[in-house]
């Protein structure tokens, strides 16, 4: 169950996120800074989600380092519906786009952006970087037990399941309240 509920976790991430690459990777100059309501943009809000994902590269070893010497003992299924339920909470549950069932990327490696805008490309290429050390982190627990694994963050400590769906939560209210919100606006810039 461990590397299967991880893996499910992962990959509905890695979908998400090449959804948000194809959502913005053919937008102009001018509408990826257009300003919101807020003096928000489009592309703001993607740097918001690479450096969520950033940040969580950066802490997960630390946390997998420290759970490694504590003794925690094995969650169960319970524990992380639990965990989830915290994660739903502090964001709601928004519906995940209809349409990501058609992506079939599953791992970052397999993540794409090939004619996008050139200026898009720099950030892309980084958070794809991002996104694959991730993935080893991750992959390299494969033969361990990962609900003995916690990530400490500031929704206290929870399983690994449930750090990598916060941040896919959080990506998904970025991308939904941020990215969609922009373009929808009748005064964002036609290609």
């Amino acid at each position: 169950m461990e590397t299967e509920l991880l893996g499910l976790f992962w990959t509905e991430k890695i979908k998400l996120s090449q959804y948000t690459i194809q959502t913005v990777k053919d937008l102009s100059d001018s509408q990826l800074d257009h300003t919101d309501a807020l003096g928000e943009t489009i592309r703001r809000y993607l740097n918001s989600i690479v450096a969520s994902d950033f940040l969580f590269r950066l802490s997960l070893p630390v946390s997998l380092g420290i759970s490694s010497i504590l003794p925690i003992p094995r969650q169960t299924e319970s524990d992380v519906e639990k965990d989830l339920v915290k994660v739903r909470d502090l964001f709601g549950s928004p519906a995940l786009p209809s349409n990501l069932k058609d992506i079939i990327v599953s791992s970052a490696d397999g993540l794409y952006f090939e004619g996008c805008n050139p200026s898009l490309l720099p950030t892309l290429q980084r958070w794809k970087k991002i996104l694959l050390r991730l993935e080893k982190s991750i992959a390299g627990l494969n033969g361990k037990d990962s609900l003995k694994y916690r990530y400490f963050s500031v929704l206290g400590i929870v399983s690994l399941p449930v750090a990598i769906n916060y941040f896919s939560t959080q990506n998904l209210y970025y991308l939904r309240s941020g990215i969609l919100k922009i373009k929808e606006n009748p005064s964002f810039p036609k290609s």
